[in-house]
């Protein structure tokens, strides 16, 4: 074994490391959660729809960069296709349109989930 090997120094360094990445990947959410509410925003305002986002976006610490966008629509007619080649055309992450009248998680929903319009 190597005598000069410092173990506390190693931890320390590595809580760091693990740290600053934590972070790093907390400001890359908050940044996704900004232009996510501002392009739905856009799209969705004077349409009498109802926007909520759920799921990692809108949970500190939680969103990676392979996590998708999970946007509820309720009251939404049209075609839900075309509304999520769209979002993730203008959003560059993987999206989830999710209709509010077809989920068995509307309670959840409501309640925790972040409304946007």
């Amino acid at each position: 074994m190597n005598d000069n090997f410092d173990t506390d120094k190693a931890k320390k360094f590595l809580e760091t490391r693990e740290g600053e990445e934590k972070e790093r990947k907390e400001i890359e959410r908050k940044a996704a959660l900004s232009a996510t509410v501002d392009l739905l925003k856009v799209l969705f305002s004077h349409t009498g729809v109802e926007v909520y986002l759920v799921g990692s976006i809108i949970q500190p610490y939680k969103f990676h960069s392979r996590s998708d966008v999970d946007v509820v629509l309720r009251n939404f007619h049209g075609d839900r296709f075309e509304v999520w080649t769209q979002l993730e055309a203008l959003i560059k992450k993987n999206v989830e349109v999710i209709i509010f009248e077809n989920c068995h998680f509307q309670e959840h929903v409501i309640k925790n989930g972040y409304r946007v319009l």
